[in-house]
C-alpha cells in the first residue's frame, strides 16, 4: 500500500534545509521499501502498509536538527481528495491536517473562510482559492492558527504529480 509522508515548512527560502537525497536515506534506513521524493517541499513516496509518525518526526528532528511535523495519507486517501468535485476547481489547494476536526472546528471555518472549500473526511481541507496563495489569508498559517493543530498544504498540481508516482 503506497502512502506519502508529506513534511511541513522545509526547504523554504534558506530556512529548514533538507537534502532529498538524504531524506529518502533515511527513510529507507527506518526500514520503509519503494522510497521515493517528490519535488522540494519535502513528500517522501513509499510502500509500506504500515508507518509510524512519531518515529519519522523523531528521527528528521535527530537527523536534521530541527523539528518537522509529518503528515502521512495514502494513495486512497489522496484519490478520495482528487474526486472531490471541489478540487477540480481552477486555484485549488488542500490543507492537510494532522488529526480530525471537530463539528465545532467545521462551524469555526464556515463562519471564517470566505472562498469555497469542503472538509473530507475531517482531515482534509480542500480550498478554491479566489486570490492566489500568496495574496489570500486562506494559507496553511491560518488553518493552523484557526483549528490549533498541525498542517502542510500541496496545490492541486502537486497532489496530482504525487498520486501519479504512487
Amino acid at each position: 500500500m503506497s502512502h506519502v509522508a508529506l513534511l511541513r515548512g522545509i526547504n523554504l527560502g534558506n530556512k529548514n534545509k533538507v537534502d532529498m537525497k538524504s531524506l529518502k536515506v533515511l527513510f529507507e534506513e527506518l526500514g520503509y521499501e519503494n522510497v521515493r521524493t517528490y519535488i522540494q517541499t519535502g513528500n517522501v513516496i513509499f510502500d509500506n502498509s504500515s508507518y509510524n509518525v512519531q518515529q519519522i518526526e523523531t528521527s528528521l528532528r535527530d537527523t536534521y536538527g530541527f523539528d518537522i511535523p509529518v503528515v502521512v495519507r495514502s494513495k486512497e486517501e489522496l484519490e478520495e481528495i482528487q474526486q472531490n468535485s471541489t478540487f477540480l476547481k481552477e486555484q485549488v489547494y488542500v490543507m492537510f491536517l494532522e488529526k480530525e476536526i471537530s463539528d465545532e472546528q467545521q462551524a469555526l471555518l464556515r463562519s471564517l473562510v470566505d472562498d469555497e472549500f469542503v472538509v473530507l473526511n475531517r482531515r482534509n481541507v480542500i480550498i478554491n482559492l479566489t486570490k492566489s496563495y500568496h495574496q489570500t489569508k486562506f494559507t496553511n498559517t491560518f488553518f493552523e492558527k484557526k483549528l490549533k493543530m498541525i498542517s502542510t498544504a500541496r496545490n492541486q498540481n502537486t497532489v496530482n504529480k504525487i498520486i501519479l508516482k504512487m
